[in-house]
């Protein structure tokens, strides 16, 4: 499911651009949510499939997926940090405004406040609920707010990567994953209704919008949910033989549909569209599972999400030209940087991340 992954990364890539000759692909919030299903499905594959046996470790487990995470992160990070330095001193602009925001506001936020915001910044977790929160200037105190966008400051200005809070969504997650992948539908289920419920009452309360719509963990919950559903279709479909044919079919279905979608006049396409990917996921998995171009392709989305927008930066200040638009220019030139980092960084920490995995196995035949 690589190019899924791919696609849905430069989905977020154009929704932070522009359409590519008028494709947009599924928008920026669906391509969030059915991430939000992968990492239920991967999750699920790799806490009952891999952290088993003697390396059935909270610890390993959650450390390990700190390890693919925060290495580019920080990478990015520094970078961005760096760069906007560069820009105050030498340019004296700011483009990206988190510098000029802390500089601003500085005086008038607490301690408390300050710690908590370049916390999210360095450790990515709770950064999502940044987007539920307000600085109140008289008392240096934050606040909740249900609208983001009315509190000035508003709060997304001191990220230095707006785009992370979806990984603090994934953390949160990840911290509960181990308690829930291997539990049987009769736990799965209840916890899916109550997290749809949730979301009724929150839009009947006129919470609909952005940051209730895709940035509430308690409501999002439910697509990663939905992930691990798709991983017990996928074991029970591991012993019935399907054909690849069909198996392809699936695949181009659920791809034309993702590639065409902002085209397609279809009712109620939105919840249609985040269905059949999870009902599509196990036979996808099935087809692509051993496509090594496929699993390539795939490493490069978390690349392309986390950096793109650094990538905007560097292309509107040193005026490089946009050829085929905005979002042409970005995605060709984001995807060749992700490449680098994924080169460089990501192969190298994965075989670390693996050769942990094998220091436990090892350990334990030791002790036997």
């Amino acid at each position: 499911m690589g190019i899924l992954r791919f696609i849905l990364a430069i989905t977020v890539v154009l929704a932070h651009s522009s359409s590519i000759f008028g494709f947009s692909f599924v928008g920026g919030q669906i391509a969030v949510q059915a991430f939000y299903i992968i990492s239920g499905f991967y999750m699920s594959l790799i806490l009952n499939e891999k952290y088993v046996g003697v390396n059935d470790s909270y610890k390993l487990f959650i450390s390990n997926r700190f390890l693919r995470l925060y290495p580019i992160y920080w990478i990015i990070l520094f970078l961005t940090v760096l760069y906007s330095i560069i820009d105050i001193n030498y340019f004296k602009e700011d483009a990206s405004g988190v510098i000029s925001s802390y500089m601003s506001y500085y005086s008038k936020m607490n301690f408390g406040s300050f710690l908590f915001l370049l916390g999210t910044n360095l450790v990515l977790f709770l950064q999502d609920t940044v987007m539920f929160l307000g600085l109140n200037t008289s008392t240096g105190n934050l606040f909740f707010t249900s609208n983001f966008q009315s509190t000035n400051p508003a709060l997304y200005q001191f990220l230095f990567i707006p785009q992370a809070w979806t990984i603090g969504v994934e953390i949160s997650f990840y911290l509960i994953a181990p308690f829930l992948v291997r539990k049987n539908l009769q736990i799965i289920a209840p916890l899916i209704i109550m997290s749809l419920l949730m979301r009724f009452f929150l839009y009947q309360y006129g919470l609909k919008a952005d940051p209730w719509s895709f940035r509430f963990f308690p409501t999002e919950l439910v697509f990663f949910l939905f992930g691990i559903l798709s991983y017990k279709m996928y074991v029970k479909l591991k012993s019935v033989y399907i054909s690849p044919l069909h198996l392809k079919i699936i695949f181009a279905a659920m791809l034309s549909f993702t590639l065409l979608f902002n085209f397609l006049p279809i009712p109620a396409k939105y919840p249609l569209y985040l269905f059949l990917f999870f009902v599509s996921l196990p036979f996808i998995f099935l087809l692509t599972k051993r496509w090594k171009n496929d699993i390539y392709i795939g490493e490069l989305s978390y690349p392309i999400y986390i950096s793109h927008i650094f990538v905007w930066r560097c292309i509107n200040d040193f005026k490089i030209p946009l050829i085929g638009g905005k979002g042409l220019t970005l995605t060709v030139i984001t995807v060749i940087f992700s490449i680098l980092l994924n080169e460089f960084v990501a192969k190298k920490v994965e075989k670390i991340r693996q050769k942990r995995i094998i220091t436990v196995l090892k350990n334990e035949c030791a002790k036997t």
